[in-house]
């Protein structure tokens, strides 16, 4: 699967994603230092705005990851 497939896919996936939740993506974005950039793709494509520089969304990623696995721990 190219990067431009996974960006697609991951988008699908987080549009039923509620505003008030991190976007799934963001666990591949935090395992794969390449998605920083496709997170903010897959973030803008969803109308979220994700302006911050690279190192702040990395900060972003990792506390939407927390959110995720918290989320997820206790359903």
């Amino acid at each position: 699967m190219t990067l431009a497939d996974r960006v697609q896919v991951l988008i699908v996936a987080d549009r039923s994603t509620p505003a008030d939740q991190a976007l799934l993506s963001s666990l591949d974005a935090s395992a794969d230092l390449d998605m920083t950039t496709s997170y903010r793709q897959i973030a803008g494509a969803l109308g979220l705005d994700m302006r911050a520089r690279d190192d702040d969304l990395r900060d972003v990623v990792e506390g939407d990851v927390h959110q995720v696995h918290h989320y997820w721990s206790h359903h």
